[in-house]
């Protein structure tokens, strides 16, 4: 399939202006290692609009508090229904969004600009430095250090950077070199993604799976607790025969077992005969997944939300990599659904399950 022309002129446009905003802009990188003890005030760019990429942010996070305890945290993200999941996690302060419609109008961006520079950065870092959007809004963001990876050919405003290492394959993982431009003693990171629920939070999770139990009248305590989430974008959805067809092999290998379908906002219902709940905020779905025994879903942003909420999560794969894509808990599977029939699948899922000792 041909290219389409306005494609092109996009394409040819933005190389123009990439080229030009590299010849006469001269951030460049000093080499120098920033002080710990310099930074108070912290803004993480990171302009996305999926869940996932979001919530691939949490390491990071988690990496700057370990490392600057003392620091205060920021964060500008995309779309406005993420902003719930990383509001709570200790030391983040801010959290901003930025809707497409505020890129579109440059009054209310350099408002938005304007109100986000009073906070008076010590440090601004770019996670991910081929972002058009996040590049331009640094560019109009005010602080001492602007922190990114080298991107050779690639217009930056960045004037502190670090080379990208081959150290880890996980999308959220790659963030962490980041911090190799602090001095001082090395710290061993958390290599998993956590939104940092709190305990009240999680009770919270374990409430309204109970109101969710007395709504279809289950009185007989289940053996397992399991949430399925059917819904991916593109070629990682599968279909909900084939989910049909999994819960029928699940149930043969315990049938005791309560099985939850949770739907995307807008989903149908499948079957009359699963419990099923819609939870479109995406801190509130933390809590209820949190107080599941185990989540089965495809490659998706509830799998790294579940993930990170530290329930155990099954993740079935069959378009995107794991070792780049999958979940990160020590106690999460993947299970690779490609050429294998639904009835080892289930019996993977099942052995997993039961080796949680839940």
């Amino acid at each position: 399939m041909s290219i389409p022309m306005h494609s092109k002129i996009r394409r040819n446009l933005k190389d123009f202006v990439n080229k030009l905003l590299i010849n006469i802009t001269s951030n460049k990188s000093d080499g120098e290692k920033i002080d710990p003890n310099e930074i108070n005030r912290i803004l993480l760019v990171r302009i996305n609009y999926r869940i996932g990429n979001v919530i691939f942010l949490t390491p990071l996070i988690k990496a700057i508090s370990q490392k600057l305890p003392n620091a205060k945290i920021d964060i500008i993200v995309g779309a406005p229904f993420t902003i719930p999941i990383l509001k709570n996690i200790p030391n983040v302060e801010n959290v901003y969004d930025t809707p497409r419609k505020l890129l579109r109008n440059p009054i209310e961006l350099f408002k938005k600009v304007r109100e986000i520079n009073k906070n008076n950065y010590d440090l601004i870092i770019s996670p991910v430095g081929n972002s058009a959007s996040s590049n331009i809004a640094i560019s109009l963001l005010k602080a001492k250090y602007k922190l990114g990876f080298e991107n050779q050919g690639t217009w930056s405003p960045i004037n502190k950077t670090v080379p990208h290492s081959s150290k880890y394959k996980h999308e959220a993982l790659k963030l962490l070199p980041l911090m190799e431009i602090f001095n001082g003693d090395e710290v061993d990171y958390e290599l998993y993604l956590d939104v940092s629920l709190s305990e009240d939070e999680k009770n919270t999770g374990k409430q309204i799976l109970f109101d969710l139990l007395q709504k279809h009248n289950i009185g007989k305590t289940p053996s397992h607790i399991i949430g399925i989430f059917r819904d991916a974008r593109f070629d990682k959805k599968i279909a909900n025969i084939w989910w049909q067809e999994f819960i029928v092999e699940m149930k043969k290998n315990d049938e005791n077992i309560l099985i939850i379908d949770i739907l995307a906002p807008g989903q149908e219902i499948f079957t009359n005969e699963l419990p099923s709940i819609c939870i479109s905020n995406l801190r509130e779905l933390s809590k209820f997944l949190s107080s599941l025994d185990v989540f089965v879903c495809g490659d998706t942003g509830p799998m790294h939300l579940a993930s990170a909420s530290l329930v155990p999560v099954i993740a079935l794969f069959n378009a995107t990599s794991p070792d780049m894509y999958g979940p990160l808990g020590k106690h999460d599977n993947v299970i690779q659904i490609n050429d294998k029939n639904i009835s080892l699948v289930a019996s993977e899922a099942y052995s997993h399950l039961l080796s949680l000792k839940i």
